[in-house]
Parts: structure tokens; sequence; C-alpha cells
């Protein structure tokens, strides 16, 4: 066999092996790609929505002042987001409506006395999303808030009552903003 061909072959077999991990290549990648083609990570905001109002929930609690304290916390997410710009409802695109339904604070625990440790401070709203434009719902839930205190501090704990109600609003008006600004 002279040196040429020899010289050839190897080329080819070389040509093979890389085409080969090019195609192995591409039937585990392009699956990967594919699988995961319905994720979005751009925002959920319509483009045609640019405000939002978020006129006082309702409170259909007895807690007094509920619907106030978790309407300023949803305000002041979205006014810190700025993915949708905070006005009143003559001037806005869309608006966040609902009530506050949910106001509890059940013991978590007791110390070895039968005297309560901890706290939880839950709260439930029920929210509806609409675009204005279309006139269409977006999204309509009930989201959830909570927090965990103890009135002796242990363990770096929330200790009053108010600084987990303070805590669960945050989460829930987080929650909301997640809900109707980022897209998945």
């Amino acid at each position: 066999m002279t040196e040429t061909t020899e010289r050839t072959r190897r080329r080819r077999r070389a040509t093979s092996a890389a085409a080969a991990v090019a195609a192995a290549l591409v039937a585990i990648v392009l699956p990967a790609m594919t699988g995961c083609s319905h994720y979005s990570f751009s925002s959920a905001v319509k483009t045609h929505i640019s405000t939002i109002a978020v006129p006082v929930l309702v409170n259909e609690t007895l807690e007094y002042g509920a619907e106030q304290d978790l309407t300023d916390a949803i305000i002041s997410e979205f006014t810190d987001d700025n993915a949708l710009r905070v006005v009143g409802e003559e001037e806005a695109d869309s608006i966040l409506r609902g009530a506050v339904v949910l106001y509890e604070r059940p013991v978590m625990s007791y110390d070895a006395s039968g005297n309560p440790r901890e706290y939880k401070v839950r709260v439930v709203a029920r929210l509806s999303y609409e675009d204005l434009t279309k006139n269409s719902v977006v999204w309509e839930d009930e989201v959830e808030g909570w927090a965990v205190y103890s009135e002796s501090g242990e363990g770096g704990a929330l200790a009053t009552e108010d600084e987990a109600r303070a805590y669960a609003f945050e989460k829930l008006a987080q929650d909301v903003l997640s809900k109707t600004v980022q897209g998945w």
C-alpha cells in the first residue's frame, strides 16, 4: 500500500470519527434545547401594558388595617420593580383587584410549661389581575404570605406579631409581582 493511500484512509477515519462525535453532540444537545423551548425568560407583561392600578383591597377579615397594609406592600413591590408603573385607575392599562380573605395567628409550638412559644401569621388574598385594554382577566388566584415569630426572640426569629405581619405581607406582595410580570 502506498503512503498516499494510507494517509487518505487515516483522513477518512479521522473525518468519520469527527462526524460521529458531531452527530452524537447534535443527538444530545438538540433534544435538550428543544425540551426547554417552552420556557421563557422574558417578561410576561404584555407589550401593550405599561401601567397598573392597585386600588385598596377589600378586608374580609377582622384584622384591622390588613387591606391597607397589604395594598401598600403590593404597591411598594411594583414601584421598586418598575416593570409596570403604578397609576390611578383612569390612567391604567391593567388593574389588580381583590380582597384579604384570611388573617390568622395560630400557635406553632409550646414551651415545657405549655405556654405558646411561636406563632405563625398567615395571610391569604383572593386577587384578580385584569388587562383593561383588552378587557380580559390575565390571572385570578389566592395568594398566601406567612411568617413565624417568637415573643422571646429565640434564634433570631421575628419578635412581634407586627414584624411577622409586615414580613407576611411583603412575601405575599412579592408573589403577586412575580405572577404578574415574570414569565415561565
